[in-house]
């Protein structure tokens, strides 16, 4: 993964056979260093991956993280954006497919969650209620669920079981 322009944004480049790197440094702009011997193989690259980081990020930080993806995916090479939470709210795909739910959580407010990742055009799923507090079934669970009798249940509260 390559540190690209913007506050903690960055693009993550895969580069396997012989082709894909020279499709990367085409792109780059062939720097002098890409013809090194110790960058010549993947076993080499592996070998100094970490020096090879460096001389990738001294690129990337000049460009946001979509152009990088656009540009190596553009040239046949495996690339994609790193993505916040922000990104993934504003993502145009998923805003069209309503991905994310919002519900008001009892203790957060308005949050939003993830829905399912399917469509189904007869059953369609919908979210109805936010993630539960911490401990906020655990009656129910222990009574109706488990069979805990109500004076068993108050008995496990007293002792603090249950914090």
């Amino acid at each position: 993964m390559d540190g690209c322009q913007g506050d903690d944004r960055w693009c993550t480049i895969a580069v396997f056979t012989d082709d894909e790197w020279e499709a990367f440094c085409k792109v780059i702009g062939k720097p002098t260093w890409t013809g090194a011997p110790k960058f010549a193989t993947l076993l080499a690259r592996k070998e100094n991956e970490e020096e090879l980081d460096r001389l990738v990020e001294d690129w990337t930080v000049n460009f946001p993280p979509e152009e990088v993806m656009n540009k190596m995916q553009a040239a046949g090479v495996a690339a994609g954006v790193v993505q916040s939470g922000k990104d993934l709210i504003e993502d145009p795909q998923l805003k069209h497919r309503h991905h994310f739910w919002y519900l008001n959580h009892p203790e957060m407010g308005l949050c939003a969650y993830d829905g399912p990742p399917f469509k189904l055009s007869e059953t369609p799923a919908e979210l109805r209620m936010p993630a539960p507090c911490l401990g906020e079934h655990t009656e129910y669970v222990c009574t109706q669920i488990l069979g805990i009798s109500d004076q068993e249940f108050i008995g496990l509260l007293t002792e603090g079981v249950f914090e």
